[in-house]
Formats: C-alpha cells, sequence, structure tokens
C-alpha cells in the first residue's frame, strides 16, 4: 500500500517535488513515522497473565482530551435541529459555525459532533429558481467561496467543490479542491485570474493547481483562456508568487523585430530584490545586428531620512549603411543619479543630488521619449551644505557639470567650496545679547556678508574629457568678496543706500601674450604661479515710491492706481588698468609696432578679471505698476474687485561721466503681467542708444539726436496660459443609480445585435456599460508662444525672427479611453516641431497602450496590449517600429 501511495503522489506532484527539498523529504519521513507508531502501537498490547492472577491495583482517573480544545458556536436565522440518535445538528437559513478563527456560513450546515466534520451548501429559491446561501468559508483574513463545503474542524481539513477565492492579486477557482491541515488547497480543473469580473475576461486553466497561501501557486500543464476561448498559448507547468514585498526574479523582455537592428529582446533580465530598503534592476537588449545595450538601475529609499536612485546606461548601436553591406557602429553611455534628503532628518546639514552626463548620442540612440532625446544640454549638481549652529556661517560643497549635446562642449566645475555668512550688524557686537537695535541710530542699519568660494574647472569637449592632457588645462581659483551696506531714511519719504565692496580673488596661474613676427599673429601663454587681484568699488542710491491714483466711470466705479518706483544712483570704481595694479599688460597686435593694445593677465580665469577703464556713472531705472479696482454691486453688498494691468515694467541704463565715448549703456526694458488670471505674458528688450555705420559697428554718435529714442537690438515676447477642467460630476445621485442599475441589466442581457436604428439608440442610452459616449470632465491644455526678433550686426545687417507655439493636452476622453498631445509649430520655418501622441485604454483587467511620433525626426509608433495587474504585466502583446527602420510605417 506504501508503494502504492508513494507512486501516486510522484505521478500527480512530480513537479513539486523537483522544485522543493522539503516535499523530496516528506514521503521517507512519513514512512519512518508510520513504522515507528506501528511499533508503539505493538509494544502496548498486553501479554495473557492468566497463570498468574494479581489484584490489579486501582488505577487512576484519566482525562481524556477533548476531540477539539475550543468551543463551537453555531446559530441559524430559521431554525436548529438536533438529532440525539446521531449527534449531528442542523442549521436552517443564514447558519453559521464558528471555531477559533475558523468561521462557516451557508444557507444549510450540518454538524456532526463525534466527528466534528460539517457540511454547508447553498438551497433553491423557490421563486427565482437559484441557488442562494452558497457556503462562505473565513479564516483569518482569508475568505473562498464555494458551492460545497466538507470540512473537519479537527484536523481542519475540507474538500470543497466550485471554489472561488481571492489570493494576493489574483482569483482562483477550482472544480474540486482538497483542503489539508496547514491550508494548502489541491484543485483539479483550477483556473487563475487577475480579473475582478465575475465572468472573467482572461484566465490560465490548469489541469491540477496548488495554491499554498501567502506564498504561491504551482500549476501543471495550463493554458491561457480569453473570453472564453481556449488559446494555443500554453505551459509546461508555472509559478505565481503570492508573497508581498521585494522578491528577487526574472524580468521578462519583450520580444519583436526591427528592419535595422534584426530581431530583438529588449527590457529583460533581473531583480534583485536586496532587503525592504535597497533593490536593484539589471536590464538589457539584445538584437540579432549586433546591437545591445544594458541598463542597471539600483534604487534605495532609508525612511525618514533620504531616498533615491543610480541608473547606469551602455549602448552599442549597429545601424546599416545605406548602399552596402556594412553597419555604422556607435558606443554611447549615461549615468543619472538622484537623492532626496528629508528635511526633518538633518536640519543643520543636506546632501542632494541631481546628476545626468553621458554621451551626447546615449538618448537619441535608444529613448523614444521626445522630451529625452531632443533635449541639448546635459546638466549635474551635487552639493553637501552645513549650516553651522549657533553661528552666521555656512558651508557649502558641490560638485557641477554641465553638455551641450549639439557643440559636444564639457564643463565640470569640481570641487566647489562655499564659506559664507548671513548679515552682520557691526552695532550688535557692542549692545547686550538679545538686544533690540534702535532702527533710528544710522550706525544700527549698517551691515556686511562675507563669501569667499574656491573652484576647479575644466573646459574641454567630450572626446578629450579623459584624456591625460585635459588635467593639465584645468582652471582653479579663490575669490573673497566683503559688501559693506546701509540703509536709511532720509527727507521723510526716500530711501539712501550707499555701499561699499571689496574684492580679492587669487589664480595660480595667468596668461602672457606676445607678438610673433614670423607668423604674424599674437602668441599666448599660460604662467604658472600665484597671482592675486583686489578690486573695490563704491555706490549709493536713493529711491522712492510714487502714488496716483485715477477714478473713471459712473459714480468713480472704476479707480486706477499707478506706483512708479524711480531709483537713482552713482557708481565709482578706479581704472585697475593703469601702472599701480599691473593687472594689465601690453603687446602689439599687427606688424605696425606702434599699435598696441592692453589685455588683462586674469582674462582667462574662471571669476574673470578687473575692468579696464574708470567708472564714475550714474545709474536710473524706473519701475511701474498699474493696477484697476472695479466697484460691483452684489447681493452681500458693494464689493470691489481688483484687475492688475501690469504687474512690472522696468527700464534701466547709466551713464559714466568719465569715459571719453559711449558714455551711455544700452537700455534694457523687461516687463510682466497676468491677463484674465490665465495669460501669463513676459517681455524683454534691449535698446541701443548709438548710431552704426555701413559696416554695422558702432559710432560715437546718439540715435536720439535725430528724435529717435535708439534702435532695438533684441525682443522678446512670450504668452503662456494652462487651461484645466476638474472632474465634477453633473449627474444626480438619483441618476447615478439608474445608470447603475442599467449596466447590471446589460450584463445578463443578449450581445450586439441591431435590426434598426432605434434599438441602436436604445442600446446605447440603457446599455453604458457597452458604449461609452464623449465626455470631457477631465482634460488640461498649456500653451506656450514666443517670438523674438535679434538685430544681426554687419555689413547686411538684419532682423532675425523666431516665431513659435507649442501645445500640450492631455483629456480624459471618455470613461475608458485616455488621450496627450504634445506638439507644436514653427510659424519662421513653416513646419511642425518635435509631435509625440499617445493614448491608453482602460479594458478593464487589461490596458490598451499606443504611442505615436508621426513625423520628423526619431518617427517611430508602439502598440500594446497588457494585463494589469503587477502580478502578470509581463503578459503583454506589443507591435511597434523603430526611428532606425523606415520613413514610413509597414
Amino acid at each position: 500500500m506504501y508503494c502504492i501511495l508513494l507512486s501516486s503522489i510522484r505521478q500527480n506532484y512530480s513537479f513539486i517535488l523537483r522544485k522543493n527539498l522539503v516535499f523530496k523529504l516528506f514521503i521517507p519521513f512519513t514512512l519512518l513515522i508510520i513504522s515507528i507508531n506501528k511499533a508503539e502501537a505493538t509494544a502496548i498490547i498486553p501479554r495473557d497473565t492468566v497463570k498468574n492472577v494479581v489484584p490489579a491495583k486501582p488505577k487512576p482517573r484519566v482525562k481524556h482530551k477533548p476531540a477539539i480544545d475550543a468551543k463551537v458556536v453555531y446559530n441559524a436565522r430559521d431554525s436548529i435541529r438536533l438529532d440525539a440518535t446521531t449527534k449531528r445538528v442542523f442549521l436552517y437559513g443564514d447558519a453559521s459555525v464558528k471555531y477559533q478563527d475558523l468561521e462557516l456560513k451557508a444557507a444549510y450546515i450540518d454538524l456532526s459532533m463525534d466527528s466534528n466534520i460539517a457540511n454547508a451548501h447553498g438551497v433553491e429559491n423557490t421563486d427565482s429558481g437559484r441557488v442562494i446561501g452558497k457556503p462562505e468559508f473565513h479564516q483569518g483574513a482569508d475568505v473562498f467561496y464555494a458551492d460545497v463545503i466538507r470540512y473537519n474542524f479537527k484536523s481542519k481539513k475540507g474538500r470543497i467543490n466550485d471554489i472561488r477565492t481571492k489570493e494576493g492579486e489574483g482569483y482562483v477557482f477550482g472544480k474540486t479542491v482538497k483542503k489539508d491541515s496547514d491550508g494548502v488547497m489541491y484543485m483539479k480543473d483550477g483556473t487563475y485570474t487577475t480579473c475582478s469580473a465575475r465572468d472573467p475576461h482572461f484566465y490560465i486553466m490548469a489541469v491540477k493547481l496548488k495554491v499554498i497561501p501567502h506564498d504561491e501557486i504551482i500549476t501543471g500543464p495550463a493554458w491561457m483562456v480569453i473570453e472564453g476561448v481556449p488559446t494555443p498559448l500554453a505551459i509546461p507547468f508555472g509559478f505565481f508568487p503570492l508573497q508581498q514585498g521585494r522578491h528577487s526574479g526574472i524580468l521578462i523582455p519583450a520580444y519583436g523585430d526591427s528592419q535595422a537592428q534584426g530581431f530583438y529582446l529588449q527590457n529583460g533580465g533581473y531583480y534583485l530584490g536586496l532587503s525592504d530598503h535597497l533593490d536593484m534592476e539589471l536590464r538589457g537588449d539584445i538584437y540579432t545586428y549586433g546591437s545591445w545595450a544594458q541598463r542597471d538601475i539600483i534604487n534605495y529609499d532609508q525612511r525618514y531620512q533620504y531616498n533615491g536612485n543610480i541608473t547606469f546606461g551602455y549602448a552599442l548601436t549597429k545601424l546599416p549603411i545605406d548602399g552596402t553591406t556594412e553597419f555604422s557602429k556607435e558606443n554611447s553611455w549615461n549615468i543619472s543619479w538622484s537623492n532626496h534628503q528629508d528635511p526633518k532628518a538633518r536640519p543643520n546639514s543636506t546632501f542632494m543630488a541631481s546628476v545626468n552626463a553621458g554621451s551626447t548620442n546615449y538618448y537619441t540612440n535608444t529613448s523614444y521619449n521626445p522630451s529625452a532625446f531632443l533635449q541639448n544640454t546635459l546638466s549635474s549638481n551635487v552639493s553637501f551644505s552645513q549650516n553651522f549652529q549657533g553661528t552666521p556661517f555656512h558651508l557649502t560643497a558641490s560638485a557641477d557639470h554641465s553638455e551641450n549635446t549639439i557643440t559636444h562642449s564639457v564643463n565640470i566645475d569640481l570641487p566647489v567650496l562655499t564659506f559664507s555668512a548671513d548679515r552682520i550688524y557691526p552695532a550688535k557686537w557692542f549692545t547686550p545679547d538679545n538686544a533690540v537695535l534702535n532702527p533710528n541710530k544710522w550706525y544700527n542699519n549698517v551691515s556686511f556678508t562675507v563669501t569667499t568660494s574656491a573652484e576647479n574647472r575644466i573646459a574641454t569637449t567630450d572626446s578629450l574629457l579623459f584624456k591625460p592632457k585635459t588635467l593639465k588645462q584645468m582652471q582653479n581659483g579663490i575669490t573673497t568678496s566683503i559688501p559693506l551696506s546701509g540703509n536709511f531714511r532720509v527727507f521723510k519719504y526716500f530711501t539712501l543706500t550707499p555701499g561699499v565692496s571689496v574684492t580679492s580673488t587669487q589664480y595660480f596661474q595667468s596668461i602672457r601674450k606676445s607678438w610673433n613676427p614670423h607668423d604674424s599673429l599674437i602668441v599666448q601663454d599660460t604662467v604658472q604661479g600665484f597671482e592675486i587681484s583686489n578690486t573695490y568699488n563704491a555706490t549709493v542710491s536713493l529711491s522712492t515710491n510714487v502714488y496716483s491714483l485715477y477714478s473713471l466711470g459712473i459714480h468713480r466705479a472704476i479707480t486706477i492706481r499707478d506706483v512708479i518706483y524711480p531709483t537713482l544712483g552713482f557708481t565709482y570704481q578706479p581704472d585697475f588698468s593703469t601702472t599701480p595694479y599691473n593687472y594689465f599688460q601690453s603687446v602689439q597686435y599687427d606688424p605696425n609696432p606702434n599699435h598696441i593694445e592692453k589685455y588683462s593677465i586674469f582674462q582667462n580665469g574662471i571669476y574673470g578679471g578687473p575692468v579696464a577703464g574708470k567708472q564714475e556713472a550714474i545709474n536710473m531705472s524706473l519701475a511701474n505698476n498699474i493696477e484697476m479696482k472695479v466697484r460691483e454691486h452684489t447681493d452681500s453688498g458693494v464689493t470691489y474687485k481688483k484687475i492688475k494691468l501690469i504687474e512690472r515694467f522696468t527700464i534701466a541704463t547709466s551713464y559714466n561721466t568719465v569715459a571719453d565715448s559711449f558714455k551711455w549703456t544700452n537700455i534694457s526694458l523687461n516687463g510682466n503681467t497676468t491677463l484674465f488670471k490665465k495669460l501669463a505674458l513676459n517681455y524683454s528688450g534691449t535698446v541701443d542708444p548709438y548710431k552704426i555705420n555701413g559696416y554695422g559697428e558702432n559710432m560715437n554718435q546718439l540715435v536720439w539726436e535725430n528724435g529717435q529714442v535708439g534702435r532695438f537690438i533684441n525682443n522678446s515676447l512670450t504668452f503662456s496660459t494652462t487651461l484645466t477642467q476638474g472632474g465634477a460630476q453633473t449627474q444626480s445621485q438619483g441618476q447615478q443609480n439608474k445608470q447603475k442599475d442599467s449596466v447590471a441589466k446589460s450584463n445578463s442581457g443578449p450581445g450586439l445585435q441591431f435590426t434598426s436604428p432605434d434599438q441602436y439608440f436604445d442600446y446605447v442610452n440603457n446599455r453604458p456599460a457597452y458604449y461609452a459616449p464623449l465626455e470631457l470632465n477631465q482634460w488640461s491644455i498649456t500653451m506656450n508662444y514666443s517670438i523674438a526678433s535679434t538685430l544681426n550686426s554687419g555689413v547686411n545687417s538684419s532682423n532675425s525672427i523666431t516665431q513659435g507655439l507649442t501645445i500640450n493636452m492631455s483629456a480624459q476622453v471618455t470613461k475608458y479611453w485616455h488621450a496627450s498631445i504634445f506638439s507644436g509649430y514653427d510659424f519662421v520655418g513653416h513646419q511642425f516641431t518635435a509631435t509625440s501622441i499617445s493614448a491608453t485604454r482602460d479594458l478593464h483587467c487589461w490596458e490598451f497602450v499606443f504611442n505615436t511620433i508621426p513625423f520628423g525626426f526619431h518617427q517611430n509608433f508602439s502598440v500594446e496590449v497588457h494585463v494589469k495587474s503587477s502580478v502578470l504585466k509581463d503578459l503583454k502583446l506589443t507591435r511597434q517600429r523603430d526611428w532606425e527602420d523606415t520613413t514610413q510605417y509597414q
């Protein structure tokens, strides 16, 4: 008999025995236990003692352990019948039996007191003919439903017919089920699905199925069934994890073919759930024509401390060369890092990282996102800042990187150290602690700050970045700035702000220039050695506010307030190109020895150098703000509505009184406002007050001498707005309930069969589950319009104009459809800019996704249908065409 049992188990669960060593040891371990129990039973059989009769001693009374060690509670709504002969209890109508954490509910239950076995099933409704009160079994947080349940409360084993239960994100159905004392269920003709519909839209059918609660589901041969139709998609066995949290496993790749790169497997790999705070994804792509790529993603999260991710990517792209059998080859890489620190973790120190660095062609070769492959600048910043508690001092250490994907230029600042202090009031040094300074004393308003920075910089191209000579070209320097200023009220309505600023800059290299007569050019040499430059300037400014009110309309219902902010200042700075400072030297710039020009030995320094020429400049600026108030009569009385006409408009220029020519600087114009509370308007412009000659060069003659203000050399005007609509419900509660009833009715009705238009419209109105009308409940539109003009200098000076419009739209088109469009139009080039269109369709347990770039650079499209649940997320069908393949979709 034991051999038969062993053979049966091996035939039915051979795939389980191969998976788990515990099951391999289960059979011999069971036989060993049976043998031990048999030996013990033989050992306690009493021998024949008739020949030696000895009076038996009275045996102590043994307390037998009850069949079950907890109270069984049962009740029913209709009636309870007890059969004393068979020791059975019959429960009718909403019956329930409770034992420990187990509870069995059904319309009918009979319970045997001897065997502790309960039988439960539903009863037929005489009116509708449907079975009601089908059994429900509860064990802790686990619940399952069935047609018939036979359960032993003592051994906790049972036999179930037509079970339905939820395990993790999925649902399990079984025709015939055996449940053991550990809660493991063995099913015959079982199904597994993540669809929550009563009649699932899809499921995986298995002849045999084993469910280990909160662990995994194991199946034998299984196949996919969609809408009740079996498909040829079959597997010899399957494992579906039910465990919560992170678990390592294989990442299923997407498959397809590319005309340019061959058949491929994309985005496959392995996931490592290292801990609750750290995980890793190892993903890659491979193509039959030789291209491949890898992406390593590390995610980390320490709650209430920090979180972030690190991504490293490398790609080898091989594309066919037109007209040949050869392939072009491109290597590209990228590294990105994002780190965020919880502000409450360390209030006095902060560490932040935002890194995006790599090859200029990486996103072009690997990404389908327009915002990624169209960007022309990659930038990074890693910084640590420390505030010294109880002091006004701060320290910041950072590293910066910027890269232009068009010019391939790279700038790296590493490291950058900045030591700074908050504004310090010297008067506090002579006052008791926590004493409040008297603002009426002028010396109490005098303050200064200190900022010191040290920096190393590399400026090169991406192809020379890791070359040894690049480090030799590193620039570095240290600068300290101490601005001292005060703020005083004068003549009651004016504010006087004097200030003095001292800056000291140290460099470890400088430049020297010389004339090379043989080649007729200027030769520049870098001289190593410590050099220092000290500069200073003094400023004073006087400002005030001028208010004007204008009343318009009947009974002065409209009031306009105009606020003008005039500022007049003076700046003094000596000429640092003179001999006492020795910051400038002279060099011959053409074969004529008398043609000499000055240059700064610090002109290539990262902080620049001193400015040549003396400054005694008068600075002028005029800012304006205009608002309007409109009086309105409402039910609650008279109210005033404020409307901003011009939020800010500023005009600024300066006049250098000691300059020998070009005393006026360019006039800058800046303004912004918001119209109708939705439309943001920004303007900037520059006006050159001087004339130009026939070669496009400035002349020392003012334009306004001819009655003109100046020449606009650049202008920029932008309009931007964002329009949104919330998902407000317009239906009443009664209408919603009526719609839900119609949905329920439509689920039980026939399919799409129309014989007349009237039937079609009736179907649309009464069966919304099958028809979703257009209803833009949630939508968003963001528009940006810009126009700019720049005056090109030269012999044939002309204005270059750029004008463009970008639109980003997204909308919940229907209850199940969501669409988004990003596009733009170049009015100068008369063409559309980068355009992308995407749409998703909610298919209940599935989701349809469509993405395309219909024209232009990186033209492509992709269509995918996948299961929404994360358990079966790799169950998908994908079709795509890459930008490398063809110029037309096939």
